[in-house]
């Protein structure tokens, strides 16, 4: 007999309005998370107060699925309002907690993650003069059908 998935109904929210999606056209720091596997990619902007560090602001997109949806809103809810430094915290406790996870879900986390560690890079790069995109690889398999 199946089992009925039932799904939290802020996440199914989440997935149709996700929190902070979007492109930010004036931005302190642009970052790239690509799954090489399935080709998905989130780019992270950040708008960040350089007296203290603070992400004032934060948007980012995806071509990803819904978990990656999900995963950007919740992501993003948590960075921002917090300093560069909690944000590079939490994403390391991200990595370590993820990979727990299922293998599909654990890379679609990981692809924000990933994104939000380049866009830190850039933001130190811009920092000190140096302008060039950033993109971070996500480390752990997401299998993809094979074709019939």
């Amino acid at each position: 007999m199946e089992q009925e998935v039932v799904i939290d109904p802020k996440y199914i929210e989440l997935m149709m309005n996700p929190t902070n999606y979007g492109e930010m056209k004036e931005f302190d720091a642009k970052g790239y998370g690509k799954n090489q596997e399935s080709g998905e990619m989130v780019v992270i902007y950040l708008k960040v107060d350089p007296k203290n560090r603070i992400i004032t602001d934060i948007k980012w997109q995806t071509n990803g699925c819904g978990t990656t949806l999900v995963s950007g809103a919740l992501f993003s809810e948590e960075y921002k309002g917090k300093t560069i430094e909690s944000g590079v915290e939490f994403t390391e406790a991200v990595f370590e907690k993820i990979k727990d996870n299922p293998p599909p879900d654990a890379a679609c986390g990981e692809v924000v993650a990933r994104a939000f560690m380049a866009a830190v890079k850039d933001y130190e790069n811009r920092q000190k003069g140096i302008e060039r995109e950033h993109m971070e690889y996500v480390t752990l398999s997401c299998p993809t059908e094979e074709p019939k």
